[in-house]
């Protein structure tokens, strides 16, 4: 760890909340992780490497129905995502957005402003009705997750952050609108973004939720315009469906699974995806702040668009209290991606520590 990293991690668990009034509300997180792979024979070696990430957010309620949402990010460091593209590795060992990632955002010559937008609520009829309009982040509506959803404090490759498959875009300019009543969500979304080839697409999504009790399961439909070549050099869409559904037992275990199919496979790099886990809370053993999780995923590749057989994920992580504003994890991940001629295996060790406050 470079002397550079270790000195942004030193203070994070000495941070202090600091409350402005009642309309107007600042949160910050402060991620520091580390982590070094070892890499199989054909994939040239191991290598460790570190980034601090810092998100800022200022949320304005100026009524009861209605809100501001302002965030900002700032990253020091790639971690190992270059060395992993450069690898071929299609899924990244730190989901979480870096230092490239936060320039020239989505090719829209900005930088660090992840969301900026405006949510109106109000009630017809005994439902529920919010919506959102601005540059949002659509992971926060869609596939999400009470325990596989967040990678700065659950897991953190990009098998169990969201579904890969579904490519749900964050932090263009887009709408969403969220109706709820009883146990039924309905959510419908829709953004404006760009595609690797710099290309402008839309990308629709539609989910309907049911909670009951300890249990939630969410499903929903995507696809976009027809802004992408598939297989045969001609211009389509991508669309698939998804499911995320989550359980909590008594409090002491918690349970995540989501799935996902590629309904055009035309395009897309996978047809289908599934993944599952278990987080154990800590008041089995008398630390009810920690918590210790294990999840396994699989992706079935679509060889006529991106050569990738298939790739198996799995990791484990144990989840630390170090205080009421910091916890540090300790990581584990495994991958394995068999493409049309070769394989590649890496094995990922990690730490974290996220301050929020």
């Amino acid at each position: 760890m470079s002397k550079k990293l270790l000195i942004l991690l030193i203070p994070l668990s000495l941070s202090q909340a600091y409350e402005i009034n009642k309309k107007l509300s600042l949160d910050v997180s402060i991620t520091g992780v580390y982590q070094y792979a070892d890499f199989s024979k054909n994939a040239k070696g191991d290598t460790g490497k570190g980034s601090v990430a810092t998100d800022i957010g200022l949320n304005f309620h100026p009524t009861e129905t209605d809100e501001f949402q302002l965030t900002l990010s700032f990253a020091a460091g790639n971690g190992l995502k270059k060395t992993f593209e450069g690898k071929g590795f299609a899924l990244m060992p730190n989901a979480d957005d870096l230092e490239d990632d936060l320039k020239n955002i989505n090719g829209r010559n900005r930088d660090y402003l992840l969301e900026a937008w405006y949510k109106h609520s109000f009630t017809l009829n005994g439902w529920n009705i919010s919506p959102t309009v601005g540059i949002i982040d659509g992971t926060v509506y869609i596939d999400d997750n009470a325990y596989a959803n967040d990678e700065l404090t659950q897991f953190m490759n990009d098998a169990f952050v969201n579904n890969p498959i579904a490519e749900i875009p964050s932090y263009d300019l887009g709408a969403v609108l969220e109706v709820e009543k009883n146990i039924f969500t309905f959510k419908g979304l829709v953004i404006n973004t760009k595609n690797d080839q710099g290309k402008d697409y839309d990308y629709y999504a539609l989910q309907m939720g049911v909670s009951y009790q300890n249990l939630t399961g969410r499903v929903y439909y995507y696809f976009t315009s027809k802004d992408f070549e598939n297989y045969k050099g001609n211009l389509d869409r991508k669309e698939g469906i998804g499911f995320s559904g989550d359980y909590t037992w008594n409090e002491k275990l918690g349970t995540f699974l989501r799935f996902g199919f590629n309904t055009n496979t035309k395009t897309g790099d996978f047809k289908s995806f599934y993944s599952g886990g278990i987080v154990i809370f800590g008041k089995l053993w008398k630390h009810p702040n920690d918590n210790v999780g294990l999840a396994l995923g699989y992706l079935d590749g679509n060889k006529k668009v991106s050569g990738i057989k298939n790739i198996k994920v799995a990791e484990t992580y144990y989840q630390l209290q170090v205080n009421r504003y910091a916890t540090l994890t300790f990581d584990v991940q495994y991958q394995y991606q068999t493409d049309e001629r070769e394989s590649l295996k890496a094995l990922t060790y990690g730490v974290r520590l996220n301050t929020t406050f």
